[in-house]
Parts: C-alpha cells; sequence; structure tokens
C-alpha cells in the first residue's frame, strides 16, 4: 500500500511540474526535432513550461493551438501533429515543410483553423482532411498539391468563412464554394481563372474579402463588380489596363485595393467614387504622371506608387489630402526641391532627388516627417565601346571631397576602385561588364543624421568588336557626311530600336530612337553612329564639322 502511494505521489509530482500531460509535450518535443527545431526563428527552451513556448497555447491542461507560421520549419510534415487531440487552430503557413499532409490530422475534429499554405507541400490532401467537420477557416495555397477534384476535398466543410485554394491550378471556382453561406474571405491567387468563371461567388453575401492576383485577368470580372460588400480585393499581378477597370466603380464599400504589377499606364478614373478606401496599391505599372484622381479619394491613408515611371517635382496633388499618412514613391524618376508638407511617412528612394534638395529637407521639416530617401539614383544608363588592349574610362557626374566612391562589377561585386572613375589601362576579356558607382556621403544636420548613398545608373563596358559585328542591313543608310547639325538615317524596311553615338574612346555621347539625330552640340571630330534595329546592328562612322 505504501508503495502504491509512494508511486502516485511521484507520478503526479512529474506531471503537476508541466501544465499539459507528458504524452502532449513529448509530441511538441517530436515535432521541433522533426522540423529542424535548432534553426527555427524562434526556438523552445525545453527547460521552461510549453505555455511558454512561442505559438503554443494551453487551455485546461491540454494544447488547443499552435502557431507557428513563418518560422523556418524544414522536413516533412510533422505526424506528431495528430497527437495534439484537443487543437481548435494549426498554423503551419509559411514555412518550408515537404511532402504530403499527415493522415493522422484527420482525427483532429475540434479543429477550427488549419493553415498549411506556402509551403512545400505536394500530393493530395483529400483524405488527410476528410474529418476536419469543423473547419471554419482553411488555406491550402501556395503548395505543390495536386487535387483532381476540389469539390471532393471541400465537400465536409459546411461551416467555412475564409478559404484559401490558391495555386491549385483551378480554370473555374468550384461548385462547393457556392454553398459556403458564411465564406467572409476567399483566396483563388496563382489560378488561371478566366473572367467569364467567376459565377459561383454570385449569391456569397457575406463575402468581404477576395484576392485573385495573378489569375491572368485583363479585365474586372461581372460577379466580381457585383459583388458590392466587399471591403478588401486584391487583383495584383494581373494584365489589366486603366480600359478595362469600369467594375470597379460599383464597389464602394472597397477598404483596401491592389492594382499591383499591372498594365496601368494612368490612374483609372473609376476610382474616383471609392470613398471609404484606405490603403491603394498601384505600385509596379506604367504610371507616368496626373495623379488628380487621386484627390478624390477622401479617406485614403496609404498610398503605393512605387516602381512606375512619375517623373518631375513631387506630385502636388498628394499634398492635397489630408488623411494621407504613408505614400511610397520609390524607384520613379523624381526630381527637384522638396515641398514643406509632405506626408508623415514618405518614401523616395530611388528617384532623382539631389543631395541638396534632400539636404534642406531634412535640415527644416526633419520632425514633421519620416523620410526614407536612401539611395538615390542619377544620370541615365549608358555604354561604353572597349578595346582588348587599349584604354577605357567609366565615369559619373559626382565629384568632391563629401563623397567616398565605391565601385561594383555586375551590380554586386565590389572593386578596389574608390575614385570618381573607373580606369582600364589594358581592357581585357574579363573587364566587359556591367559597373555601377556608388558615391556616398555622411553628415549631422541639426543634430540629425543624414547618411545618402547615390548610385551611378549602370555603366557597361561593350566589347567593341561585339557591338561592331557586321551586319547586312544594305538598306540603312546616313547623310549629310561629313555633318553640322544634324545626321539622317535613310531606313526603309527596319524598325529603329536604338541609336547611339560614341566618340573614338568609346564614350557614349547620345542616344535617341528618331531617324534625325541632332549632333550640333557634339565637338567637331571623327564619331561612331550605332543603329540597333529589330534584325540587327549596323554601324557607321561620321565626322562632326
Amino acid at each position: 500500500m505504501k508503495k502504491t502511494l509512494f508511486f502516485l505521489l511521484i507520478s503526479n509530482f512529474f506531471f503537476a511540474q508541466w501544465s499539459i500531460s507528458n504524452a502532449e509535450r513529448s509530441a511538441l518535443i517530436n515535432i521541433y526535432n522533426s522540423t529542424d527545431g535548432e534553426n527555427w526563428n524562434r526556438t523552445w527552451d525545453m527547460e521552461k513550461d510549453p505555455r511558454n513556448w512561442f505559438g503554443v497555447s494551453v487551455k485546461n491542461g491540454a494544447v488547443i493551438e499552435l502557431n507557428l507560421s513563418g518560422n523556418a520549419l524544414s522536413g516533412s510534415f510533422p505526424t506528431y501533429v495528430s497527437s495534439l487531440t484537443k487543437l481548435t487552430k494549426l498554423d503551419l503557413g509559411n514555412n518550408k515543410l515537404t511532402g504530403e499532409v499527415a493522415m493522422g490530422i484527420s482525427s483532429l475534429s475540434s479543429l477550427k483553423k488549419l493553415d498549411i499554405s506556402n509551403n512545400r507541400l505536394d500530393g493530395n490532401p483529400t483524405n488527410s482532411m476528410s474529418g476536419l467537420f469543423n473547419l471554419e477557416d482553411l488555406s491550402l495555397g501556395g503548395n505543390k498539391f495536386t487535387i483532381s477534384d476540389v469539390n471532393g476535398l471541400l465537400q465536409n466543410f459546411n461551416n467555412i468563412k475564409i478559404l484559401n485554394i490558391g495555386d491549385l491550378n483551378l480554370t473555374n471556382i468550384p461548385a462547393k464554394v457556392a454553398s459556403f453561406t458564411s465564406l467572409e474571405t476567399l483566396i483563388l491567387d496563382n489560378n488561371p481563372i478566366p473572367a467569364n468563371a467567376y459565377g459561383n461567388i454570385a449569391g456569397l453575401a457575406k463575402l468581404m474579402t477576395l484576392s485573385i492576383a495573378g489569375t491572368g485577368l485583363t479585365q474586372i470580372p461581372t460577379q466580381v463588380a457585383q459583388s458590392t460588400e466587399l471591403t478588401s480585393l486584391n487583383l495584383a499581378n494581373n494584365s489589366i489596363t486603366e480600359q478595362n477597370t469600369s467594375g470597379l466603380s460599383s464597389l464602394i464599400n472597397l477598404e483596401w485595393l491592389s492594382l499591383e504589377n499591372n498594365q496601368l499606364s494612368q490612374i483609372p478614373a473609376q476610382l474616383s467614387p471609392l470613398k471609404k478606401i484606405k490603403t491603394l496599391n498601384l505600385g509596379r505599372n506604367k504610371i507616368s504622371g496626373n495623379l488628380t484622381t487621386l484627390a478624390s479619394l477622401s479617406s485614403l491613408q496609404q498610398l503605393f506608387l512605387n516602381n512606375n515611371q512619375i517623373s518631375g517635382n513631387f506630385p502636388s496633388t498628394l499634398l492635397t489630402m489630408p488623411k494621407l499618412l504613408m505614400v511610397n514613391l520609390n524607384s520613379n524618376q523624381l526630381t527637384g526641391e522638396l515641398p514643406d508638407q509632405l506626408p508623415a511617412i514618405t518614401h523616395i528612394s530611388n528617384n532623382r532627388f539631389s543631395k541638396i534638395d534632400l539636404s534642406n529637407y531634412i535640415t527644416d521639416f526633419s520632425e514633421q516627417t519620416d523620410l526614407n530617401y536612401s539611395p538615390q539614383r542619377y544620370d541615365a544608363e549608358k555604354e561604353v565601346l572597349g578595346i582588348i588592349g587599349q584604354q577605357a574610362k567609366l565615369d559619373q557626374s559626382l565629384s568632391g571631397s563629401d563623397y567616398t566612391f565605391t565601385w561594383f562589377k555586375n551590380l554586386d561585386q565590389k572593386t578596389n576602385t574608390t575614385t570618381e572613375s573607373l580606369n582600364f589601362n589594358s581592357v581585357q576579356n574579363s573587364d566587359f561588364a556591367v559597373y555601377t558607382a556608388e558615391a556616398y556621403t555622411y553628415s549631422i544636420l541639426n543634430n540629425n543624421v543624414f547618411d545618402l548613398s547615390l548610385f551611378r545608373e549602370p555603366i557597361s563596358l561593350v566589347d567593341s568588336l561585339a557591338t561592331l559585328g557586321t551586319s547586312d542591313l544594305k538598306d540603312i543608310s546616313i547623310y549629310p557626311n561629313p555633318a553640322t547639325d544634324y545626321i539622317n538615317i535613310l531606313n526603309v524596311k527596319h524598325k529603329i530600336e536604338k541609336v547611339a553615338i560614341f566618340d573614338l574612346t568609346g564614350k557614349q555621347m547620345i542616344t535617341d530612337t528618331k531617324q534625325k539625330i541632332n549632333v550640333s552640340s557634339l565637338p567637331s571630330g571623327v564619331y561612331l553612329l550605332s543603329v540597333k534595329t529589330e534584325t540587327g546592328i549596323k554601324n557607321f562612322k561620321f565626322i562632326k564639322q
């Protein structure tokens, strides 16, 4: 009897030292070990109670939630998850898991959320999920699944509110989706679904968030335009032009909209009625200016216009929008003095602002704006011709003791050159590459750090023999030669893609695409004119008088 009591006391002691059973703790440790836990972004301290481990939630002595999203898990899908029988939420998304989904998770009947999106999983997970009758949130997208019958996969789920079935090579929206009357979020990214195949979302009255990025759309699907209760719409990575955005104007409840990486050359006028929109992403398009349509978006707080073709001064329209808190104009071609009242968070790196423009603003308005301004770009891309065994020089326009210089080869290999120009005493084959100069400056302005990198746009050192290769473009000629003011290119059959004029040292002097080139600014001398067409390159020497 005493031995029995002693055993019970010892057992209770060991169980009481953890908030969960030894079996569940062992299952968590096995999950940790099988997914390379030592290299997770946030690891577990095994000496602490599991309730203190990252991503683990405990209630009534059992693990009820395991959230390891984006934590660098690798290896096969962890089979020991099935031992956590009280799980209601399992999030393993955004990791590096491989292989098939473990069959055992089908027994987790209490599971309401399953997120395994954005891994490297494959196979068909239908049978592994057949017992998850209580799922409300299911995310599968971003894997390599092969599911022949998506309706079969979804047949047992009647309470779905959030559904991510991206990257399943769907050509239409599964019919089962139409029966999800509680559906609030639907993600269909990277499925080749044409605009006329969205009929199964027509009756989803509670649908608030729809993501159809990367689906190959060239226009807004009719059923999407009719989903007027949408508050969030992702149309990124498609081929939509401003002429095919008419359906947007009816979505007056939108608060979040992305048209990133489409084919927009201007701001769509159809955005004007969207008075509730707070976040708008128009980055990575071909927008060159005329932002006046944005002024009508009275609730706009965040605006992305990065990686477009906007030039000139900082857009004045953005200064008239009182609720605009953040604007991203990175990677455009803006120049000039910065206005006084920039939005509270302003990103303008990779433009063409000068050191003086930026330093003046930091000196006067540093407390007003969180300004992201470095690096900046300057000058235009150009080519310099090189001849094996001869000298060549790559230069850039900045000079002075305020800068320290670094030259990079092929954009990422740091060279030993720290001077304003990069000189080659005797060009070798290995020297033909793309070069970039960084001019760096650092100072303290009114107790504020001014830290700026200015990058020369790439300069290509080009093999002159390759550039001057023979061509049969006999029907192209130039006149007059010698020339005083203009060189004319006589061309009947070919489309001219580029015209470049070099001096005899290989320095590029003029680039154009016209057939009449103004050479009046060139000093007198002998020059090389190179005409690039769709079928080849033809080169001429001419004399500038």
